[in-house]
């Protein structure tokens, strides 16, 4: 299904669309509300999920807009706001649920499922057609009870259809629904995806004409008997929570629950609609329980009887209407009328529950009264483990951004400590604790929520005082603790992180080069997991979730599927390269045909292997693409006088996880450049006071950036500029209008290249980290900007200690091995805009901007302590390692980077004499 989500807290927006993807939803994302509006005019969309805080037009003014004009699609409100009236305010404005910040993913998902089932034809958990049965909750599909294998997009096609059974879908209106707008096929990809669908559910036993051409009008799902078809059981709740009808829902599983809270809302869905039950709480009123029973049963006279359950509570007045099977007879009062009612009543309610409810008591009653199958009841929900994580590795990706709201947050408590709290540094503060308070829990840090949220309550005063700081400064560090414990990354690497390597699924038949390649990966921090067959290799990859596939297609060698394994080889190869994540496969075969070279690369396989191959050479082949999987978002600078243009590269860009540098003004160019260091540069050729070409030259012309890519977009494509454009030396350029799809994917191909080659060049081999040339440059805008902003910066330099001896006792391979997991080790440590590098030997560089030496003496020192407590596992050795550092500041110990080495150095050399295994900050001496 289609979902739009309009949420500009980036981080809480990434782990949305991870989670959403990996159930196979098609997700866009609006950063702001006006933009939102502009999505959900233009585009069909099953679903919206809606921050309530957004830039430009909040999310309940959204919500209202679009039900005053006519939109009827489902909305889920998210919002940290908690209170009774800001629920009444999102619901009132039109919005179907609503949900509070921090929440469970599993809890999120389920709400969706159980939207997505709501409309005029209201569906059960698990859609059905026949023996075809397809579950939103787990992606499953089965026929006849038997898995049926799809791929994403073949699984979101079905979903579209078995939800809208009688529905025709023209090619047009498939892609509106189940591709975003940035990423749409052509209509020709569309018949290949039926295709392949069709092929699937007929070889699982389905008929061949399931999925129907309706000629001239396009597809739909071939409509059923009238005896198969059932519509589910409907119950009407009244007066009862709304989580209690949703619980029930949930539990019942084919059934549609609806809830009411007053009695004139029940008596309104009482006159509109046919009901198969109605359960009804004492405390209804305006008009009362008795009366409403009374309207039930005129409604029934000519018509079966509708069971109502009746929930009471014992032994307060009212007495509750009790049937005559229980024995019961009302009170004795001194009100005949009342008594004479409820004996007119005594017959209409079937059963009757008392306060406190027992949810699973009232499911039972439920399923008894409706002769329903109750299935049994579910353990706690548990997110899948490809989803923990994937939204591991989104944590990962913006930890270090969520640190920084911490520190906006602990720079206003110490300007308030100080006596002066500016009214903009209170106001960034508050704003980022509301983003903590909403976006910490989903990332499994609920203490870290509610600390975030006290810290927004008080911050929310207007005015603070000395006496509140001590208070505030408490929460910040609580709070800093526990983002330092970071539980989804703690479990992703399941409690170590020193030993978290990627994982290699090998589906091998050449059993010589597979224990070839086992003994090849020891030196390389890399674990092997092996398959004999493919059916095999896809329980592995559900359960397991490698980081990279090898497959072997050679004809010569046989894996224990069938002699003739090629064809499902390549539909393996197909639905891990095309799924959520894709996961990328490193073909080996014996073959060297172009043509299977062509259809190895259409099918999306990351690399052609041909036998005789070295094992080291397919290793080197993984870990490149395993390092480029692992690279930080790219920054693109924008350069345009059209705010338009600059908003639409922005919107384009965002989503694929690319920062955006926008300038207007051309004669802040070079200032711009500088501060920002981008990935990419994209250039307008008419700007007001410079044109782009110049500025492309005066790129080209300095040594820091005559290599930084650089694309045109331009309305202009004569043969003259385009010769102009590339002679000042761009990489590629677009034509106006812009099509999202062709830039992002230009951006994309012209980034992965330039990656690879900066890989090669400016990448240490051995251990992934910088080298030594590549270091000194980026040292030297560390100092460029440290004097601009006037800001410190912390050089250590690190050796290994006794490294000698793991070369002597253990032989070079395991010392390549120690380095290579030293680097990995670094590079998590320390901020992704931190320096790491290697500049020789066993000796280390780490920069670090805006940091003194005394806060980068102690960010070693704690490494440090985490290789005191846990040694490094290499196959079945384990050592244990240690290190010396000196660290130096700028610019007080010196002001170029050959100055703060020398200096770091001698502190390196003091650690060293001192008994190894310290860090030692620099001193002047006399």
């Amino acid at each position: 299904m289609r979902i739009l989500l309009v949420e500009d807290d980036e981080p809480i927006a990434q782990a949305l669309v991870t989670t959403l993807k990996q159930q196979n939803h098609v997700v866009d994302v609006a950063t702001n509300g006006l933009l939102g509006l502009e999505l959900a005019q233009a585009c069909d969309y099953d679903l919206l999920l809606l921050d309530v805080m957004l830039p430009k037009l909040d999310g309940i003014s959204l919500c209202r807009k679009l039900r005053s004009s006519g939109h009827q699609m489902p909305i889920l409100l998210l919002t940290a706001k908690d209170s009774t009236e800001d629920k009444v305010k999102g619901l009132d404005a039109g919005a179907d649920d609503y949900l509070v910040k921090p929440f469970d993913l599993p809890e999120l998902t389920a709400r969706i499922r159980a939207l997505l089932r709501r409309g005029t034809a209201p569906l059960p958990p698990v859609l059905e057609w026949g023996p075809l049965q397809l579950n939103p909750s787990t992606c499953d599909v089965t026929y006849n009870n038997q898995p049926v294998t799809l791929t994403p997009t073949e699984y979101r096609l079905l979903e579209l259809f078995m939800r809208n059974s009688t529905r025709v879908y023209s090619r047009s209106a498939i892609l509106d629904h189940l591709w975003s707008f940035d990423e749409p096929p052509s209509e020709d990809t569309i018949r290949a995806h039926i295709k392949g669908l069709r092929q699937k559910l007929k070889s699982s036993g389905a008929p061949a004409d399931a999925i129907e051409t309706v000629y001239g009008l396009g597809y739909r799902l071939k409509p059923q008997s009238e005896e198969k078809l059932g519509q589910p059981p409907r119950i009407l709740m009244a007066g009862l929570p709304d989580e209690l009808g949703f619980w029930l829902q949930q539990r019942l599983g084919n059934a549609v629950v609806r809830v009411t809270q007053t009695g004139e809302d029940t008596r309104t869905e009482l006159r509109d609609r046919q009901w198969s039950l109605v359960i009804l709480d004492q405390h209804l009123r305006h008009p009362s329980p008795a009366e409403l029973l009374k309207q039930l049963s005129n409604k029934g006279q000519s018509a079966s009887p509708i069971p109502v359950i009746y929930c009471g509570v014992k032994g307060v007045e009212p007495d509750p209407i009790a049937p005559s099977s229980k024995g019961r007879k009302p009170k004795e009062t001194r009100n005949s009328a009342t008594t004479q009612q409820q004996s007119e009543t005594l017959e209409r309610v079937t059963s009757v529950l008392y306060h406190p409810l027992d949810g699973e008591e009232l499911a039972r009653e439920v399923a008894k009264l409706l002769n329903l199958t109750l299935p049994c009841p579910q353990t706690p929900a548990k997110q899948d483990p490809t989803i923990v994580s994937a939204i591991g590795k989104v944590w990962e990706r913006f930890k270090d951004r969520i640190a920084d709201r911490v520190t906006a947050i602990e720079q206003a408590t110490q300007a308030l400590e100080s006596g002066e709290l500016p009214p903009e540094l209170h106001a960034t503060a508050k704003q980022e604790a509301h983003k903590l308070a909403g976006s910490l829990g989903t990332f499994g840090l609920t203490e870290g929520s509610v600390i975030a949220r006290q810290l927004e309550q008080l911050l929310h005063s207007p005015t603070l005082n000395s006496s509140q700081s001590a208070d505030l400064t408490a929460l910040v560090q609580a709070l800093r603790s526990q983002i330092d414990q970071a539980p989804m990354e703690r479990d992703r690497r399941e409690g170590s992180p020193l030993n978290d390597l990627p994982v290699l699924l090998m589906i091998e038949g050449d059993q010589e080069l597979s224990q070839q390649i086992e003994i090849e990966v020891k030196g390389w921090g890399i674990k092997v997991v092996n398959s004999d067959s493919i059916a095999s290799a896809r329980t592995a990859i559900a359960g397991l979730r490698p980081d990279a596939v090898l497959l072997d297609l050679s004809t010569e060698d046989t894996l224990t599927i069938n002699p003739n394994n090629k064809e499902e080889g390549l539909t393996l190869l197909s639905e891990l390269a095309n799924g959520f994540p894709p996961l990328p496969v490193f073909v080996v075969t014996d073959q060297s045909r172009v043509e299977d070279r062509l259809e190895v690369a259409r099918l999306g396989g990351r690399a052609f292997l041909q036998k005789p191959v070295r094992p080291a050479q397919i290793i080197e082949a993984v870990l490149q693409v395993l390092q480029g999987v692992q690279t930080t978002e790219a920054k693109i600078m924008v350069v345009d006088d059209d705010p338009q243009i600059l908003s639409l590269v922005k919107h384009f860009l965002e989503p694929w996880g690319m920062k955006t540098i926008a300038l207007s003004n051309a004669q802040r160019f070079w200032e711009t450049l500088e501060m920002s260091s981008p990935d990419l540069l994209i250039l307008d050729i008419e700007l007001p006071h410079l044109n782009g070409i110049e500025l492309c030259q005066v790129v080209r012309n300095d040594p820091q950036w005559n290599s930084l890519p650089v694309l045109f977009l331009t309305a202009h494509t004569g043969p003259d500029i385009v010769h102009q454009v590339f002679a000042a030396g761009a990489d590629d350029y677009i034509s106006k209008p812009i099509v999202g799809p062709e830039l992002v994917t230009r951006i994309l191909n012209r980034l992965e290249r330039i990656q690879l080659l900066r890989n090669m060049a400016e990448t240490d081999p051995l251990t992934g980290v910088a080298n030594r040339r590549k270091s000194i440059t980026e040292l030297d805008k560390f100092l460029h900007l440290c004097q601009l902003h006037e800001q410190p910066m912390c050089l250590a330099m690190l050796d290994l200690d006794r490294f000698k001896q793991v070369n002597d006792r253990h032989g070079h391979a395991m010392g390549d091995a120690v380095l290579r997991q030293f680097g990995k080790l670094l590079l998590r440590t320390f901020r992704s805009e931190d320096i790491v590098a290697r500049w020789g030997g066993e000796e280390f560089v780490v920069g670090m901007y805006g940091m003194n030496k005394e806060s980068g003496a102690q960010r070693l020192s704690e490494l440090l302590q985490v290789l005191h407590g846990e040694p490094l596992v290499f196959g079945e050795e384990r050592l244990h390692l240690t290190f010396s550092g000196g660290v130096a500041q700028y610019p007080e110990d010196g002001q170029t980077v050959d100055a703060l080495y020398r200096c770091a150095d001698h502190a390196l050399y003091q650690a060293k004499t001192a008994g190894r295994d310290r860090i030692i900050a620099y001193h002047h001496s006399g």
